[in-house]
């Protein structure tokens, strides 16, 4: 191993963490930023350079701007107007939303069809967001009476809307 090795070897030894760092500060991403730290390396060894932290810290600058430039070029797709053409609307269909609006009308009928107490708390949770034991309060009743009523709501629901 030369002198020119192990100087890139002490180099890499003190300036990996920070060199990472900045790769990962200017990609977003820790491994990637680990590979570019690697290959700057990996480039100084195959090229016969004076190596400084300035050097290593350009080059490591310069590999994560040419890699995320890439990145970028990958990510464009060119479409042309006939492709465009042809991608599904987004918005749904007239008979997506009848579906979905029955659907909607069935589950609001099974729960307004759940006793009144496992309405209450499953209303109160599921729609509502409270917790068990916001419910436990609002209606006067323990932790545990909460949850079972909900459970028995859902497994009612289950069985009403097969």
């Amino acid at each position: 191993m030369g002198t020119h090795s192990l100087s890139i070897g002490r180099l890499y030894g003190a300036e990996c963490d920070r060199l990472r760092r900045i790769a990962r500060r200017l990609s977003g991403d820790a491994t990637t930023a680990e590979d570019l730290v690697q290959q700057a390396f990996v480039n100084l060894l195959r090229h016969d350079v004076p190596v400084s932290q300035a050097y290593v810290t350009t080059a490591v600058r310069n590999l994560t701007l040419n890699y995320l430039r890439d990145a970028k070029r990958r990510a464009e797709v060119m479409l042309s107007d006939d492709r465009m053409a042809r991608i599904a609307d987004p918005a749904a269909s007239p008979e997506a939303t009848a579906i979905h609006r029955n659907e909607v009308r069935r589950l609001l009928t099974a729960i307004n069809a759940l006793p009144p107490r496992r309405r209450q708390s499953f209303v109160l949770n599921k729609l509502a967001g409270l917790t068990y034991n916001e419910i436990a309060l609002r209606m006067g009743v323990s932790r545990n009476t909460v949850i079972s009523q909900i459970v028995q709501a859902m497994t009612d629901l289950d069985r009403m809307l097969r």
